[in-house]
């Protein structure tokens, strides 16, 4: 069974009463907030993501996310996020997070992220450089 410490980064969210909807569980969106929080993260841990914008020769885009959703959270919780790189392909990566819930002990939800690096001076994507490839299989390994 996948748990929490299977992850080279993680990310610890503690869960809001405001995350709640009418449902009185955690809203949907909020899954998304919180996947960028430990997207970004991930970013900072590999030094992808720590320059000003203007400053950065290429940065990362998200192209397509997805989530499914296990199991409700409901407030108060911590949710421990583990985030990963899939895939490496030639001109994006694929990343995922697993959510998982500290009262519940339990994964609740899978977050898919497809990130497209950008080189913002001639503005447009570019293939995935080597030297990101390879900060990348650092983390994971």
């Amino acid at each position: 069974m996948m748990t929490i410490n299977d992850f080279p980064i993680q990310t610890y969210i503690t869960v809001q009463w405001g995350d709640m909807d009418a449902f009185r569980h955690v809203n949907n969106v909020t899954y998304v907030k919180w996947g960028e929080t430990a997207r970004i993260e991930y970013f900072k841990s590999i030094d992808f993501f720590n320059s000003a914008p203007e400053e950065m020769e290429f940065a990362p885009i998200l192209g397509f996310q997805s989530v499914k959703y296990i199991a409700p959270v409901v407030y108060p919780d911590i949710i421990k996020i583990g985030t990963i790189t899939e895939e490496i392909k030639e001109d994006r990566f694929i990343m995922k997070s697993y959510f998982f819930s500290d009262t519940q002990n339990k994964l609740v939800a899978i977050q898919t992220h497809e990130i497209i690096v950008f080189d913002y001076k001639n503005h447009q994507k570019i293939p995935v450089p080597n030297t990101l490839k390879e900060l990348i299989k650092k983390i994971e390994e």
